[in-house]
C-alpha cells in the first residue's frame, strides 16, 4: 500500500491491544506501512506465542501475558473483545490516547466500497448473501470482519476496486470514528451484550454508529418491523430504504406472501429460498435490499440466493427422519435470535438452555406457537422451565444427546425439532460451534436407526462457518 495512506501511517506510533486474527492482521498491515507497531496482549497461548513470533521478526515489539506500558503511543487499535472498563482500555482513555477498532483502522486503510451490515441476530447470514449477490453481479467483492475473514486483510486483497461485504459488531462500532459505509444495514436490535456495553441504551448506540458519518448519497436500509431500528432510522442523514420479512415498505423490499418485491419488481419467490422460516426471509430481504440499491442485477440476486448453502449452526437443516425436520440454530445466543428461528415454522419441539447472560429469558414466551413442546439444558433448565411454565410442557434434560433423544419422542410428523438455546454455550461447551457439533452428532446416532433418515455427514462444514 503506497501514497496517501502510507504517508498517514509512517513514523507513527501505533499499539494494537489484542492478538486476535484481527489484531495481528492490524499489526503486520502497520508494520508493512512503517508504523512504529507495539503489539500487547493479556494472555498467552501456543497460537499468540506464534503470531509474536513472526511479528518480532518483522520489528514489532510484542508484549503477552499482561498489558504493561501501553501509554506511549499516538493511537491504539484495540481488539472488539476487550470492553471499555478493562483496566488497559481505562488507562489508555486515561492518557487521553484515540483509541479505534479494526473496522475504523481498515476504513482509513481502504481505497474501496464497504457495505456494513449490523444487528443483534442475521449479521453473518446476511453478509455472506450480500457478498454473493455483489460477486454473482460481476461485481469484485468479498465478506469480511466479524465474518471470520480480517477485515485488513479483506483491505489488503481486493485493492482499490470492488467492494467489500462487512460484517461488524456493536464492539466493534464502539470504536468507529469516520468510518462511512456506502451502504449500511441495521437488521434487528434486542437486549445483548449489556455486560460490555454497561447499559441496553448504550448498546443501541453503538449499533446507530454504524450510520453516523453517513451523508444523503449513502444508503441506510433498515428493518420496518423492529422499532429501534426505525427509530435509528430517523435520525440518520442517509437515504433509508426499509425491508421487512412480512410486507412491501413503500420505496422498499420485502414480502408480498410468497414473493419478494423490490421497487415492486419481483425478485424471487419464498420456494426459491433455502433458508428455513421468517428468519431466513429477512436475511434475504435485508441483503437484497442493499445489493440491489448498491446496484446488482436482480437476476444475480436471484442465483445468488438459490445456490446459496445455509452456514453451520445458523438455522440449518441438519436431518429428516419420520415427517420431522432437524435444525441446528446453535448461533441463537440471545432470546431474540430463539424467537426469530421459530417464525415461520410449525410444531416446534425447542431445545433451549444454557448460560443466560443475566439477559431477561422470558420474552421466550412469544414463541408459543409454534413452540408446542420445550426441552431444557444446563445451567439455565430451571429458568427455561419457569418461562414456559403453564403454557407447555417442559421437560429437563443433563446433555445433548438425552435433550435430542426427549425432543424426537416428542416430535410430531410436519413439525421440527430445533436447537436454539437463546443462551451462550460457555456452561457446557467452549462455543456454540462445538455446541452445534454436539446436536449434530446427537441426531445422527439417535436417528441412525430410523427409515428413510437423511441427516449431513459427522465433520461436514460444505455450509460455511464464522
Amino acid at each position: 500500500m503506497s501514497g496517501r495512506v502510507g504517508r498517514e501511517w509512517s513514523g507513527k506510533r501505533v499499539l494494537v491491544v489484542g492478538l486476535g486474527a484481527s489484531g495481528f492482521s492490524a499489526a503486520r498491515a502497520l508494520a508493512s506501512l512503517e508504523a512504529k507497531v507495539k503489539v500487547t496482549e493479556g494472555a498467552t497461548s501456543d497460537v499468540i506465542e506464534e503470531r509474536a513470533r513472526q511479528l518480532r521478526l518483522d520489528g514489532v515489539e510484542v508484549t503477552t501475558a499482561g498489558h504493561d506500558d501501553v501509554l506511549d503511543a499516538d493511537v491504539a487499535v484495540a481488539s472488539p473483545g476487550i470492553p471499555p472498563h478493562a483496566d488497559v482500555m481505562m488507562r489508555l482513555a486515561s492518557a487521553g490516547i484515540e483509541v479505534i477498532s479494526e473496522v475504523e483502522l481498515a476504513f482509513r486503510l481502504a481505497r474501496c466500497d464497504f457495505l456494513a451490515v449490523t444487528g443483534t441476530n442475521g449479521k453473518t447470514t446476511t453478509t455472506s448473501l450480500l457478498a454473493a449477490m455483489l460477486s454473482e453481479s460481476g461485481l469484485r467483492a468479498v465478506a469480511a470482519g466479524n465474518i471470520g475473514f480480517p477485515l485488513i486483510d479483506a483491505v489488503l486483497a481486493i485493492g482499490d476496486d470492488g467492494a467489500i461485504a462487512v460484517e461488524v459488531s456493536s464492539f466493534q462500532l464502539a470504536g468507529v470514528r469516520e468510518f462511512r459505509p456506502r451502504v449500511a444495514v441495521l437488521l434487528n436490535v434486542a437486549e445483548d451484550h449489556t455486560d460490555w456495553h454497561g447499559s441496553f441504551d448504550n448498546y443501541v448506540a453503538s449499533k446507530a454508529r454504524i450510520a453516523m458519518n453517513q451523508t444523503a448519497e449513502d444508503i441506510f436500509v433498515a428493518n420496518r418491523d423492529d422499532a429501534a431500528a426505525m427509530s435509528i432510522a430517523q435520525s440518520v442523514s442517509a437515504r433509508v430504504v426499509p425491508f421487512s420479512a412480512t410486507s412491501v415498505p413503500e420505496n422498499g423490499i420485502g414480502w408480498d406472501e410468497e414473493r419478494l418485491l423490490w421497487r415492486y419488481r419481483e425478485v424471487l419467490t419464498a420456494a426459491e429460498v433455502p433458508l428455513p422460516g421468517a428468519a431466513g426471509r429477512e436475511d434475504v430481504a435485508a441483503a437484497a435490499g442493499a445489493a440491489l440499491e448498491y446496484g446488482a442485477d436482480v437476476d444475480a440476486v436471484r442465483r445468488a440466493v438459490t445456490s446459496f448453502k445455509p452456514l453451520a449452526y445458523r438455522l440449518e437443516v441438519v436431518a429428516e427422519a419420520r415427517g420431522v425436520t432437524y435444525i441446528n440454530d446453535s448461533k441463537a445466543t440471545n432470546p431474540h435470535a430463539t424467537l426469530a428461528a421459530t417464525k415461520g415454522l410449525r410444531d416446534v419441539v425447542l431445545i433451549a438452555g444454557g448460560r443466560a447472560k443475566g439477559i431477561d429469558l422470558s420474552v421466550l414466551r412469544g414463541a408459543v406457537p409454534p413452540v408446542v413442546e420445550v426441552v431444557a439444558l444446563g445451567e439455565a433448565a430451571s429458568e427455561i422451565k419457569r418461562t414456559f411454565d403453564g403454557l407447555v410442557e417442559v421437560t429437563e434434560a443433563g446433555s445433548m444427546h438425552d435433550a435430542v433423544e426427549a425432543a424426537r419422542a416428542k416430535a410430531i410428523p410436519g413439525g421440527s425439532v430445533l436447537l436454539s438455546p437463546a443462551c451462550a454455550s460457555l456452561d457446557m461447551y467452549d462455543s456454540y460451534v462445538q455446541r452445534g457439533e454436539a446436536f449434530n452428532r446427537a441426531v445422527k446416532e439417535i436417528l441412525a436407526t430410523e427409515p428413510g433418515s437423511e441427516t449431513v455427514p459427522e465433520g461436514s462444514e460444505s455450509h460455511g462457518d464464522e
